[in-house]
């Protein structure tokens, strides 16, 4: 028993984890929360499908078994004690009993009977062979099928849960006739022994449709592997449906499906949503979860190889992959999904333009604990990955964000799941576009003219310093020009005396700004741009220029993208569950609330009046409720006194 309850309580645990813990979820959602280490631990331990995992069916299978044999050794002598009178008791044991009385008053056998018939005793007569008369009576011997409700409840909820654990699915993998696939994609690349029937008893798989999309088969996780299991009915998924909190957070989700079934032909269209499944063919279809159904994406590009200002129009879908190559070089752009809504907090600044306002026409914001949350607008995750199969991951956003006082178009850049974005900010110009920046880019790496600007700049210095001013100013602006900040500090720590570092970069970064600020005068002017007069916005856009291009030089891709437009499309997450033994842990549930209504409200008592010897002795017993006797017993040796002066009055 005690080993028994011990298994019930990890039962218990597993239960928790496995609904805290979401089941049966893509291996890199599990890598991205837990992390490689713990990833595998928790997989080794089955925590990520509890419900089938080994040990959680051997102890559902060693519940079963020895529950059953203790209800095949207690029920038949529960049985009989339910069906017995305990009319066979001698009058030393009454006398011996806890509560036992002898009545000096005379009564009828009949009447005594009938009295403990009206306090709901049920009674028989028995005649001894010595003479004597006993009366014995019961009430609440139900109790007793509390024990029986509630072990045959355990029985239930655990064959329940061993008929949806998947049980006969791995019997079949470990005999070698099911052998989970994990190399196909698509489910017609799917061998035979990987496909299951769509008489199988028992399931519990995923799919995404996306819209105008349908399937006819779910994926079940198996293992390290993937199975298909075919359905008899084909699911199209017509409208996606979703409403955010202004949190971000979703408040609801819906999809309009068209259901045909695969036998008859017959169409039948619903409207699922959380909570809200609909039931064919003793199949389950929930509305489980949503995401990107490949939307199509137009892109700006800049090849960084090159210092042209102009991109050119890239056109994409999401969830796809395409070849990238530039040169010599052959790359692979992997896009991962496209969200439509970024909600971040953004507790200071407000929408510049009126134009500006009307592109974000989806943002809600609200107050919360002194936090406004936003929506940013639209992003795209991608991957650039290159001949050797070392890939970066990158986070861009389609509308500027404000930060601090100005706006950027920001893309963030990690080589691994685990490390934090590093951000890349392109500051827009007072046009809220990146021509000024670009411009200044392409004016940057035209050498022959940077000279020219450091000649111009420099020409009105004093003759006696004129030609090394110019000098240090054209190696200042070439550093940068290459490597940005980090080159020109490289040379400072090079070629300076550690002690004069500190002043001379000072020095550096004065030059430096001034001949910039020179460049931006410049690139306006070669390339027909608005003018800009001097002011403290130009100040900034020129420091954050200058911080954009120095990042541009260690950005690690041959190609800079800026998502431009899409046409979004969605896809429907559905969970697809064949459940029989969900009756089976309705019934046990049933069965385990009686059991304990039984076993704790229904009082077992025992009573009896035996006539003997002209003397009239009652006796009570009861298993569990003796505290009860306590006060009921003197009531009804009171109440029997009195019945039988009543009687047999003068």
């Amino acid at each position: 028993m005690r080993f028994a309850v011990a298994l019930l309580s990890l039962l218990g645990i597993a239960s928790v984890i496995g609904t805290v813990l979401q089941q049966n979820q893509p291996q890199t959602d599990y890598l991205v929360k837990f992390g490689p280490f713990w990833v595998q631990i928790f997989g080794f331990l089955g925590l990520y499908d509890v419900y089938a995992s080994a040990w959680f069916v051997v102890i559902m299978l060693f519940l079963v078994i020895s529950t059953s044999l203790c209800l095949i050794r207690n029920v038949p002598p529960f049985w009989r004690e339910m069906k017995s009178f305990r009319e066979k008791v001698k009058e030393k044991s009454l006398a011996a009993m806890r509560h036992s009385s002898l009545l000096d008053v005379k009564i009828a056998p009949e009447v005594a009977k009938r009295y403990l018939e009206v306090q709901g005793f049920q009674g028989k007569t028995i005649n001894r062979e010595d003479g004597s008369v006993l009366i014995a009576a019961k009430k609440g011997t139900m109790n007793k099928w509390g024990y029986i409700f509630a072990h045959i409840a355990l029985i239930v909820i655990c064959l329940g849960g061993l008929i949806d654990s998947n049980l006969l699915l791995k019997l079949g993998m470990l005999t070698g006739r099911i052998v989970p696939d994990n190399q196909a994609v698509y489910a017609k690349d799917f061998k035979p022994e990987s496909i299951l029937g769509a008489s199988n008893l028992s399931f519990r798989g995923n799919v995404n449709i996306s819209e105008g999309q349908s399937a006819d088969v779910v994926f079940l996780n198996a293992d390290n592997g993937m199975l298909v299991q075919d359905l008899p009915f084909e699911v199209k998924l017509k409208k996606f449906h979703i409403d955010f909190y202004n949190t971000g957070m979703p408040r609801d989700f819906a999809s309009d499906i068209e259901v045909t079934d695969k036998a008859t032909g017959e169409k039948l269209e619903r409207t699922i949503r959380v909570n809200h499944p609909l039931t064919l063919h003793g199949i389950t279809i929930y509305q489980a979860s949503f995401a990107d159904g490949g939307s199509d994406l137009t892109f700006k590009a800049w090849n960084l190889g090159d210092a042209s200002r102009e991109p050119v129009v890239l056109k994409a879908t999401s969830m796809r992959q395409f070849p990238l190559d530039i040169g010599r070089h052959k790359y692979r752009l992997e896009f991962d999904q496209f969200t439509s809504m970024n909600v971040e907090d953004m507790s200071e600044g407000a929408e510049r333009e009126k134009s500006l306002k009307s592109t974000l026409n989806d943002v809600r914001a609200v107050t919360q604990e002194g936090k406004k949350y936003t929506n940013i607008g639209p992003s795209i995750v991608y991957r650039i990955r290159d001949a050797a199969g070392q890939a970066v991951e990158y986070k861009n956003y389609m509308l500027p964000v404000l930060q601090e006082q100005d706006y950027f178009w920001i893309t963030g850049t990690r080589s691994g799941l685990q490390q934090q974005y590093r951000w890349l900010r392109i500051p827009l110009d007072k046009q809220g576009k990146a021509d000024t920046f670009m411009a200044l880019r392409e004016f940057l790496k035209d050498g022959e003219g940077r000279k020219r600007l450091v000649a111009d700049a420099t020409k009105d210095a004093p003759a006696e310093i004129r030609e090394q001013f110019m000098l240090a100013a054209e190696n200042t602006l070439n550093i940068f020009a290459q490597k940005g900040y980090l080159g020109l500090d490289e040379f400072i720590t090079s070629n300076i005396p550690k002690e004069q570092q500190d002043k001379m970069q000072g020095y550096f970064y004065e030059m430096l700004y001034g001949v910039m600020n020179a460049a931006l005068d410049e690139t306006i002017r070669r390339y027909g741009l608005p003018e800009w007069q001097q002011d403290e916005a130009r100040n900034r856009f020129l420091l954050h220029s200058m911080d954009a291009y120095t990042g541009l030089t260690e950005y690690p891709a041959p190609m800079l993208l800026q998502l431009d437009g899409f046409s979004e499309v969605r896809s429907s997450g559905l969970q697809m569950t064949r459940s029989p033994g969900a009756l089976l842990v309705y019934l046990g549930s049933v069965l385990l609330v009686l059991g304990t209504v039984f076993m704790f409200y229904v009082r077992e008592k025992r009573a009896w009046v035996l006539f003997s010897d002209g003397k009239i002795r009652f006796a009570m017993s009861s298993a569990r409720s003796e505290r009860d006797l306590q006060k009921e017993f003197p009531k009804h040796v009171e109440s029997l006194q009195r019945l039988g002066k009543d009687l047999n009055h003068d």
